[in-house]
């Protein structure tokens, strides 16, 4: 299985530059809708990834990480 950290760091950049944007540094305390700025359509196209890369997501389970680190947390 792939590194929590290492995927979700690269699913979330690939949100950001998308939309065209320039992604910040992303880090543990990084705050997932506050500092990274992602909408309810980028939500979901993180949780469909996540799902992807791990065959489950805390979105879909109810679960609404804040940050980055608590997202990495749901996986670890």
């Amino acid at each position: 299985m792939a590194e929590p950290t290492q995927v979700i760091v690269e699913l979330i950049k690939g949100l950001i530059e998308r939309r065209g944007d320039e992604p910040p540094e992303i880090t543990p305390e990084s705050r997932i809708a506050a500092d990274l700025d992602l909408d309810s359509l980028e939500l979901a196209e993180l949780s469909a990834g996540l799902e992807d890369a791990f065959g489950r997501d805390p979105y879909s389970e109810g679960i609404v990480p804040a940050t980055v680190g608590e997202l990495v947390a749901y996986f670890g």
